[in-house]
């Protein structure tokens, strides 16, 4: 039985992953032609892992009515742009600040937090908050940078799975750490410590098993069909068959 099922329950969506884990190897079972991966092979190895991990963590922590925020720096003509240095001290400070106003409601800030820098060099700080009065988060920008309170605020919808925000929140640090100047911050995201972490499952398959592999909706989900991936000697499972697909939760959508 050398085959692994990991399920991994985060919120509305489901991560279900079969690969082959050499922990159960059972004599007979060749791995595929094992061929070391490219560095732009590697980079978009990365990439995937880093997603799955944001979209978990994403899905996990926030819901219909929490909000992505973007916090915009004012470009000047003849002013020099905000330094990488200056971004992360302003952060600090928004955060410090929105924190206590959480405390005041008798709440506690989650947040995962990015930089950006655009393709003409504007400067961002890209969020995801659990949700407060716009008006605070205003005031609390105000006073991390200088007197402006410009805050574009996106309220997440009710599907629950926030794949799409987490890629791009990779995509632009991946960016960053590719760059000249280095990574904006040390990790390619920052969040809170009260995030809840999930802890997936594992169930050990048969080969049978493995050779069937379907994805099936179960009660009250459906099949992400974008999400399907099954091939054989994969860099990602290091030679080996995989088969990876999630389920959503039936959402009855607000108006």
């Amino acid at each position: 039985m050398p085959y692994v099922e990991r399920i991994t329950k985060a919120g509305k969506t489901i991560e279900i992953e079969r690969y082959f884990t050499s922990r159960y190897k059972k004599k007979g079972i060749k791995r595929g032609d094992k061929v070391k991966p490219t560095q732009e092979q590697q980079q978009k190895i990365n990439t995937r892992q880093a997603e799955r991990k944001l979209r978990i963590l994403m899905n996990a922590n926030f819901e219909y009515g929490d909000y992505h925020i973007v916090l915009d720096y004012i470009r000047r003509k003849g002013q020099p742009d905000r330094t990488k240095e200056e971004m992360r001290k302003d952060i600090d400070i928004f955060l410090r600040e929105l924190r206590k106003e959480f405390k005041k409601q008798g709440r506690e800030l989650k947040y995962i937090h990015v930089m950006e820098i655009g393709k003409k060099g504007a400067r961002h700080h890209h969020l995801v908050i659990n949700k407060i009065d716009t008006k605070i988060l205003q005031q609390c920008w105000y006073k991390a940078y200088e007197g402006h309170n410009r805050v574009k605020v996106f309220p997440l919808d009710d599907t629950g799975d926030y794949k799409d925000l987490a890629a791009y929140f990779i995509k632009y640090t991946g960016t960053h750490n590719r760059g000249a100047d280095g990574a904006l911050q040390g990790k390619r995201w920052n969040c809170s410590k009260n995030l809840v972490r999930p802890e997936p499952e594992y169930r050990i398959i048969t080969d049978r098993e493995w050779f069937k592999a379907e994805a099936r909706p179960i009660k009250g989900y459906y099949v992400d069909k974008d999400s399907i991936r099954k091939g054989v000697h994969s860099p990602d499972y290091y030679g080996y068959g995989y088969f990876c697909y999630r389920l959503i939760e039936n959402t009855t959508r607000g108006g």
